[in-house]
């Protein structure tokens, strides 16, 4: 089936079928967030689907076209993760044998997490794309059905259904906002949502590490290079879909690329104001309304594509936005080298209401003498203080302090 066959009644049926075995997520405006940004922001929340991602929507619906032949012969799919939970929870759940291949730097958690619903996994490749020749192999060889993670039709569609969601739940949408990897995610809100209001405003966000979709709208060229680390790797796809790219083209009304930094952010903010869990690529809506405002026209909804975090890489990611946001910082102090001094600075340090996370001496660096000590302090501030008015507290309480990061400027 071909993408000029999608259209919004052909997502409503899939719709239906699928109705009942997903969840109908939550899409909740954000009073903090739209203050922050200065937008009206509204949260489409896919991490809360059973496997914590929309990739739900489009395997069900791809499976469900199975005749009995292709379910008793088997499935394969390759997927970082997010259509890899999906579809295994679905395969099993209607006993269609599953193949699973993944590529060798998707996270420990997605990889577990998919073992959970036993199909056979195989680790080929470090991204994607360079397992998709394994799997076409694969497919041809033991008679397989390729359920591909964006490039079919019925998998767009099935996403598709998300946007009659949005419409339903917030008829008064102006703009949707939506990460883009391989791109079905976006086809399919955009096919649903321009036949139904074609006033809304669609917008496709990508990394900056992964953006050769951003790069073929805006004609601008674009090369793969050596395989990059993003922390939105759900969306680390080096070649646009066959099907997807050219309906973005005709349907997507802006797309734009986000730094690694901005979705840290956006991962952190989520997850402190709105308590709730997000992956890298899940973020990347919020992202860029952060990184780009004039995206969010009227009533904005960003896609929380999906939640499954890497617990060790969302604790990096937790503990790089405390220091960028400067609730954890360092600063030096030098104490004399005699009993009780150090007991007073951290006494006195308690009377700013900040908590000491590490200290560390450095008797053989910086300006320490015989008598006196350079000490590096890492301090979560927990007060209403900010760092430059710790440092006056303790200045003002004779100590000798100063700020490391302000002298390495």
């Amino acid at each position: 089936m071909g993408a000029n066959r999608i259209d919004l009644k052909f997502i409503r049926s899939l719709y239906e079928r699928i109705a009942p075995h997903i969840t109908r997520t939550p899409l909740c405006p954000s009073t903090t967030l739209s203050t922050i940004t200065g937008r009206d922001l509204h949260l489409k929340l896919e991490n809360q689907q059973f496997t914590s991602s929309f990739k739900e929507r489009g395997a069900l619906a791809r499976l469900q076209q199975l005749n009995p032949d292709e379910r008793a012969a088997g499935v394969i799919t390759m997927s970082a993760g997010n259509h890899a939970q999906a579809l295994a929870r679905h395969a099993r759940r209607l006993h269609i044998p599953t193949t699973i291949v993944m590529p060798r730097t998707t996270p420990v958690a997605k990889i577990e997490k998919t073992k959970y619903f036993d199909p056979d996994i195989v680790l080929m490749g470090s991204t994607i794309d360079e397992s998709v020749a394994y799997v076409n192999a694969q497919a041809a060889s033991a008679n397989l059905t390729l359920i591909h993670p964006y490039d079919d039709a019925y998998v767009i569609a099935g996403q598709g259904s998300l946007g009659i969601e949005i419409l339903e739940q917030l008829p008064e949408v102006n703009t949707v906002v939506v990460p883009v990897g391989g791109g079905g995610l976006i086809s399919g809100i955009a096919i649903a949502l321009k036949e139904a209001k074609p006033s809304v405003r669609i917008v496709g966000v990508q990394s900056e590490q992964y953006s050769p979709i951003y790069a073929s709208f805006h004609d601008r060229a674009w090369s793969a290079g050596r395989p990059q680390i993003s922390i939105a790797e759900g969306i680390a796809v080096k070649t646009p879909g066959r099907l997807t790219l050219p309906i973005i083209k005709d349907l997507v009304d802006d797309m734009v690329v986000v730094s690694e930094s901005a979705i840290e952010t956006a991962i952190f903010r989520l997850l402190d104001i709105e308590k709730t869990l997000v992956e890298g690529a899940g973020a990347a809506a919020l992202a860029a309304v952060q990184e780009h405002p004039d995206i969010a026209k009227g009533k904005t909804v960003c896609v929380i594509s999906g939640g499954n975090a890497d617990p060790s890489i969302l604790a990096n990611v937790i503990e790089r936005s405390l220091v960028r946001h400067e609730r954890v910082v360092r600063i030096f102090a030098t104490v004399q080298d005699v009993p009780g001094s150090l007991s007073k600075l951290a006494n006195d340090i308690g009377e700013t209401d900040s908590n000491i996370i590490d200290i560390y001496h450095r008797r053989a660096f910086g300006t320490s003498t015989l008598d006196a000590t350079v000490v590096e302090i890492t301090l979560q501030l927990r007060g209403e203080d900010d760092k430059p008015s710790v440092i006056q507290k303790l200045r003002d309480l004779g100590h000798t302090v100063s700020d490391p990061d302000l002298a390495n400027h």
